[in-house]
């Protein structure tokens, strides 16, 4: 159950369709209750049928959609998208089959809450998915605001993570807060972001992609693929392509988000005509233009409420077997870090991001070391393969149930 699945284009939607793949490939039926296709734009994607509930087969995935408000921001229109798909979704789950299992992800809370309570009313056993700290960073932005509505969000957040049966923990930081937010270690389970090395790996290049992201022949293309929203601080990219204005580098930006038409006015202030904006495309897509990349991105805002994330984002860039630039101090950088698989630089230091590049740029050789560093933890540690396994030994859940 998630607000947020493909079509859609971002971390979690790619993550939690690699994650129901692979569910299937092992053998299991997975059912997908989900929104009509909106995120992260204010309206539902042309083509997709605007009725309340809508159940087919998409793929090999019983998928149940319901209607949703379609907003993007943090004002009263993407209350009502969290709201209507808080209320929406529980019609979508009372259309799903019994199941031995219901994976809820989280964040948004709205969502998450009357998911849990319908599934405990109902004796279903739940696993609640914490991707980030959701109320803490909706505090921090004023989202929600201090004194009760803040006192009333934590209080909800903790009896949602309290009263599933299992709760995943993407990253070593998120373990360490849900257990400081009253979960008992016996109920925390490990589900780190992961990626497909058969889809994002090194091959020949597309020879259309350096048109179609407008790099000229003599550059080498320096790739960013996600989302352009508040936590990832891409500004940090613009201020490393204004230092190398005048080299031979280009930037493509690919991706939606709420800092999107914010971010293409500043670079239109900036004069940065090394910049190129791209709308979303399929993962197969972005591996296309990995394979002509010589170095991906990876920022991440600063502050100590993001110390404990992993950019998705660096995963397809090790699997393509390229260096990762990762601009954040958080656990994801001191992986990169740790491997020698790219270069770290500080959070929002777009001094240092562009040093980073010239020295990548002018050195081939130690790219490719970094490059095959990151490759080999992606192909093992780094797969859903290897990831899903364990977690599913954990939950009692052998390969090959009945579908």
């Amino acid at each position: 159950m998630t607000q947020y699945f493909t079509p859609e284009r971002g971390a979690a939607q790619v993550r939690l369709d690699a994650l129901v793949r692979e569910l299937d490939r092992r053998g299991h039926r997975v059912e997908v209750v989900t929104a009509i296709p909106n995120y992260p734009t204010d309206h539902l994607f042309e083509g997709w049928s605007r009725r309340p509930v809508q159940v087919a087969r998409e793929g090999r995935v019983r998928t149940i959609r319901v209607w949703v408000w379609p907003a993007v921001g943090s004002g009263a229109g993407r209350r009502l998208n969290y709201l209507s798909f808080a209320l929406m979704s529980v019609v979508g789950l009372a259309r799903a089959r019994p199941a031995t299992w219901t994976f809820i992800e989280y964040p948004p809370l709205p969502a998450a809450l009357p998911a849990l309570l319908w599934c405990r009313v109902r004796g279903r056993r739940t696993i609640v998915n914490v991707a980030d700290l959701w109320v803490d960073a909706a505090i921090e932005v004023g989202a929600i605001g201090a004194g009760w509505p803040a006192a009333g969000a934590r209080w909800l957040e903790r009896w949602l993570l309290q009263g599933a049966d299992v709760v995943n923990a993407v990253t070593e930081g998120l373990e360490e807060a849900i257990l400081a937010k009253g979960v008992v270690p016996e109920r925390v389970r490990w589900l780190p972001n992961g990626v497909d090395p058969s889809l994002f790996a090194p091959g020949p290049a597309d020879p259309t992609v350096r048109s179609e992201l407008g790099v000229p022949d003599d550059h080498d293309l320096v790739l960013y693929a996600g989302t352009h929203g508040y936590t990832h601080s891409v500004d940090v990219v613009l201020d490393a392509a204004n230092e190398l204005r005048d080299e031979p580098v280009t930037f493509a930006l690919a991706g939606e988000g709420s800092e999107k038409a914010r971010l293409r006015r500043r670079a239109d202030e900036l004069g940065l005509t090394n910049v190129h904006f791209v709308d979303s495309v399929p993962p197969e897509r972005v591996a296309d233009y990995l394979r002509v990349a010589v170095i991906g991105l990876a920022t991440v805002r600063p502050g100590e409420l993001y110390r404990s994330v992993r950019s998705a984002k660096m995963l397809p860039v090790m699997a393509s077997e390229i260096p990762v630039l990762y601009a954040a101090d958080d656990e994801g950088a001191a992986i990169v870090s740790r491997l020698d698989a790219g270069i770290a630089t500080p959070p929002g230091d777009g001094r240092a991001m562009a040093e980073a590049i010239r020295t990548l740029v002018a050195d081939p050789g130690r790219r490719a070391e970094m490059g095959k560093r990151g490759r080999a933890y992606a192909s093992t540690e780094g797969s859903w393969e290897t990831i899903v396994a364990p977690w599913l030994e954990q939950l009692g859940q052998g390969d090959g149930a009945h579908r």
